[in-house]
């Protein structure tokens, strides 16, 4: 019996997808109208010694980001993440405003590392980049790219659980209801700790959590969310599409990083595009040099990763690539 395919139910479909991505269209017009433009701010990481050595300081990191973004209300932060030695965060704003906005963040980190004893240079540090995000399906990527930052360096976290970030707070209801009380049920002493200053007055409704005042406080969550179709639209865009992030690395001059699972996937699809679908063990020698090429500039594999992946000898990758062992 022949299958009776319901057109009206694909004109449904296409017509609910039209809607959605119309939806987050007028969202990112609407954004760069009232804010004047959407900004990757990174900090270079390369060269740049650890600063967050431990959860204290990427606790009092967190707050200081709250405290900024509150006391610049010229900026709204769309997802941010704190990594070890340095920062990603994307920011709708005019130019000068986030900059302003980052002048007061590094004034205040470099301030608080002082009082601590902590002699680690921010020369790096201050040398933040400012990347013009300038379309709807950039915009998806930056947030992205952001949010699953720590989890392609860590095997221990996932996009949704790195704690010192927007990432887990993304399309997770769960997430957003953290609370272990409000910044207004502090004792003045213990407001003071928090934010480190005896200036206090900040909103007593803050939400904290774990320490720090929770980024569902000052992170745009509607319009971060907004600018996706739905969850899945994010679930995908966070785990399968790897491919739109190494445009982004190039630009802020960033090492990016794939993990396991990616790369094998990246490799078997060169495979089957390539090499007519022979598995990675069984491509003769020359094949396999240059599918390392490609894991090595491409991907910034390092050696051992690209030894595994392929089947080769550690000691013949080391020879193909010297300086990356």
């Amino acid at each position: 019996m022949a299958t009776i395919i319901n057109n009206s139910e694909h004109a449904s479909d296409y017509a609910s997808f039209s809607a959605k991505e119309n939806k987050c269209n007028l969202m990112f017009r609407w954004v760069l109208a009232n804010f004047g433009g959407i900004w990757h701010l990174c900090t270079p990481g390369v060269g740049q010694p650890v600063i967050f050595h431990d959860k204290e300081a990427y606790v009092s990191m967190m707050n200081l980001i709250a405290i900024c973004s509150h006391d610049c209300p010229d900026i709204q932060i769309l997802t941010f993440e704190i990594m070890s030695n340095h920062l990603h965060m994307l920011v709708c704003g005019r130019k000068e405003n986030v900059m302003d906005f980052f002048d007061m963040l590094y004034k205040k980190l470099r301030f608080n590392l002082k009082k601590e004893g902590n002699t680690v240079s921010l020369r790096h540090f201050e040398n933040a980049k400012l990347i013009p995000v300038e379309s709807l399906e950039s915009v998806r990527n930056q947030i992205v790219y952001v949010n699953r930052n720590n989890y392609v360096v860590d095997p221990n976290q996932t996009p949704f659980s790195y704690p010192f970030g927007a990432n887990s707070f993304y399309f997770s209801p769960a997430a957003k209801r953290y609370s272990n009380g409000t910044f207004g049920e502090l004792f003045i002493h213990d407001r003071r700790k928090l934010v480190r200053s005896k200036e206090i007055d900040y909103p007593e409704a803050w939400i904290l959590y774990d320490g720090y005042i929770s980024p569902v406080n000052y992170v745009r969550l509607d319009i971060g969310e907004g600018l996706f179709r739905d969850a899945r639209h994010y679930f995908h865009k966070i785990s399968r599409d790897i491919e739109s992030y190494k445009e982004i690395a190039a630009q802020l001059g960033d090492s990016i990083y794939y993990t396991d699972d990616e790369l094998i996937a990246v490799v078997y699809r060169i495979c089957n595009q390539e090499y007519n679908g022979n598995k990675p063990a069984l491509l003769p020698t020359k094949a396999k040099q240059d599918l390392a090429r490609t894991l090595h500039f491409d991907y910034n594999a390092d050696n051992e990763k690209i030894a595994r992946l392929l089947k080769l000898e550690k000691n013949i990758v080391d020879e193909q690539f010297p300086f990356r062992k």
